[in-house]
């Protein structure tokens, strides 16, 4: 009587313990598997970081080099520009000793001598006037002081 649940347990046991095992081996399997899926996609991503380094570093490149170019013809362009600064300054002097020439050749000598007197003498008076303003300033400084300094 007892011997044919007894049966019927080990059967069941066996069967449960068969279970087990093709359980076990069957995670064991899916865990494999998931761990290889893993690391794929961990060296999918290590492998689109090293290109997106890559392609950074090519960019950056670009950049340096297209920065230099520019860098480049502004040197250019401000070497072009002070020589048409030299060139304007010269085309300036040319003009302007053509214009005393031609000035003087326009103006009659005498007239040329008499400005030229004239200029002179200006000077002249000038320094004379200079020389006499500072002696006159002297003159004030001096009774300046003597006017506001104390009785003796």
């Amino acid at each position: 009587m007892y011997t044919t649940p007894r049966k019927n347990m080990f059967s069941i046991i066996a069967e449960l313990q068969t279970t087990i095992s093709s359980l076990k081996e069957e995670n064991s399997r899916q865990q494999l598997a998931a761990e290889r899926r893993l690391q794929d996609v961990i060296q999918k991503f290590e492998d689109e970081k090293k290109q997106l380094i890559r392609d950074n570093d090519r960019a950056i490149k670009a950049l340096q080099d297209e920065l230099e170019a520019r860098a480049n013809q502004v040197r250019c362009a401000e070497k072009k520009l002070q020589h048409r600064e030299l060139e304007s300054q010269e085309q300036i002097t040319y003009i302007r000793q053509e214009y005393e020439t031609k000035f003087k050749g326009l103006m009659p000598a005498s007239l040329r001598q008499e400005l030229e007197d004239t200029i002179s003498s200006l000077k002249s008076q000038v320094n004379f006037l200079q020389k006499r303003a500072s002696v006159l300033q002297e003159e004030l400084t001096t009774y300046q002081s003597r006017r506001y300094s104390p009785c003796s």
